[in-house]
């Protein structure tokens, strides 16, 4: 049995349905009891986006928070992964990704409140993750470890596999770069954006992220208008796909609702924990606060998802793999589509010849360039997740010992991303899988008992707006321990609510 098989072996088992059921039922069950508020307060969550405060000399803005978490879910998954869910699953497979991501904001605000809730002042700037709620929140120490290990190991080293591999398969693709010379390219650039910490990143996501959604979405409109009269057939086909109404691909109903589950959760990222280290950065005055503006990143990921799937579906340029292994539909919009069928390969490729059809040549590398933006603004993103892991598990060191660490980090990082360049794509999205499928085992399990705290400080946050007040946190008065921080965070407030008593 070759490695290869192993690691895909490995990646089945851990995405079994358990996982699924596990994350979908903690995900239902946070909407639910906050009555669906990440999907009905989407005009507060814009406000509070527009106008919430600045940064500090110990934490980043929460606009700032906004697009680096957008930088976590908006990747190669968006682009690649939903390639990959057309194949094995079928056209469907992105009417069960919208629904799954859209429910999975409600544990998007989860994470990120508790990211807020629990979060620690070290080395002079705000730190926190899963790690953090799972020691101080549950008092499961242990497994706060077990999670601050995969944090510094898995994420920054193993997950962004998925996204170099594709950046040079698309790189590659479209101007015959050799995967081996775009890798030491951008590895170079990735050191010196991480080298910068946080606020580097903060910043550089914020100038690169508007930049590379706009992007994507005007392409997508083009090839939209290109193809007007196909639109009707296109949401038909995708419709009768998803409910088994289709002659071709309605046996596929099964494979359209794991592999859009599956794709949704791995290209949003809710759940597994990645991106509450980011929101622990950040500076406000309430949990609560945070939970929603990083909650709203889940819209913007469900659009670059869309336009990834209308633009292979519209112009023909998608390959569906049966469940006998045989293909059931080999896109026509493109010659390279017979190729890839033989291969069993599914990816950005994909996405390039469909805009291709419309923006020869060109197209192609915009897609390339986009895909670039993507996978490398997540990638630094999921530096900064393992810097935060490794924070966490130093922090009995002194901070001289925990930056030389970090900076240990930051090399190992850009040369790790470099190999992914040089894998198979299969091998590549295995891998990355198998590192965030462990991590939602272990943050959902979480997130599952501290169920009671994020409601409790969700229903605060909200009765503090409806009283008209601006909403801040006092732990204390809601019996949440370990939480101290927060009573020198918000003296001024909790002093003058005591001296209006």
């Amino acid at each position: 049995m070759t490695l290869e098989t192993i690691i895909n072996k490995l990646n089945g088992a851990i995405w079994a349905l358990p996982v699924i059921l596990l994350l979908l039922f903690a995900s239902i069950a946070y909407c639910v009891a906050m009555r669906f508020g990440t999907l009905r307060n989407w005009k507060l969550q814009f406000d509070l986006l527009r106008s919430g405060g600045g940064s500090s000399a110990e934490g980043i803005s929460p606009f700032e928070t906004f697009c680096s978490v957008i930088a976590y879910r908006v990747a190669v998954g968006n682009i690649g992964g939903v390639c990959v869910a057309i194949m094995y699953g079928g056209p469907g497979a992105i009417f069960w990704m919208l629904i799954t991501s859209l429910i999975t904001s409600a544990i998007a605000y989860a994470e990120n409140s508790l990211g807020q809730i629990y979060k620690v002042r070290q080395d002079g700037q705000y730190r926190g993750g899963p790690y953090n709620y799972m020691e101080s929140g549950l008092g499961w120490k242990p497994l706060a470890v077990v999670f601050g290990l995969l944090a510094l190991i898995a994420v920054p080293l193993f997950v962004s596999g998925a996204g170099a591999n594709n950046i040079g398969m698309a790189f590659k693709n479209s101007l015959g770069i050799p995967p081996a010379i775009t890798g030491i390219v951008v590895a170079v650039f990735l050191f010196l954006v991480i080298s910068g910490g946080v606020r580097r990143i903060a910043k550089f996501s914020t100038i690169i992220v508007p930049i590379m959604t706009i992007l994507y979405l005007a392409m997508t409109i083009i090839v939209l208008v290109a193809n007007a009269g196909k639109i009707p057939s296109m949401f038909g086909l995708v419709l009768s796909s998803a409910f088994s109404r289709n002659a071709i691909f309605g046996g596929l109903f099964g494979s359209a609702v794991v592999y859009g589950v599956k794709r949704a959760v791995n290209s949003s990222g809710a759940g597994m924990g990645e991106t509450p280290s980011m929101a622990a950065a950040a500076e406000c005055p309430h949990p609560g606060e945070q939970g929603l503006i990083n909650a709203f990143t889940v819209y913007i990921d469900v659009a670059v998802c869309l336009c990834s799937g209308f633009l292979v579906l519209i112009t023909d340029c998608f390959n569906v793999l049966g469940v006998d292994g045989a293909y059931m539909h080999i896109g026509e919009g493109s010659s390279i589509l017979a190729d890839q069928a033989a291969t069993g390969t599914a990816g950005v490729v994909w996405v390039q010849e469909a805009v291709d059809t419309v923006i020869p040549t060109i197209g192609g590398i915009l897609v390339a360039f986009s895909l670039l933006f993507f996978a490398f603004s997540t990638t630094i993103a999921y530096y900064y997740e393992g810097e935060s892991g490794l924070a966490y598990l130093a922090r009995s060191k002194d901070q001289s010992t925990r930056n030389k660490m970090i900076w240990a980090l930051r090399i190992a990082q850009p040369i790790m991303f470099f190999v992914w360049f040089n894998v198979t794509a299969s091998t590549a999205w295995a891998v990355s899988e198998i590192a965030l499928g462990l991590m939602i085992w272990v943050n959902g399990i979480a997130l599952i008992f501290l169920f009671p705290k994020v409601i409790k400080v969700y229903n605060d946050y909200m009765s503090q707006l409806k009283a008209g007040k601006k909403p801040y946190f006092n732990p204390q008065k809601l019996g949440i321990k370990n939480a101290d921080l927060w009573m020198d965070i918000n003296k001024e407030y909790i002093e003058m609510e005591k001296i209006e008593k």
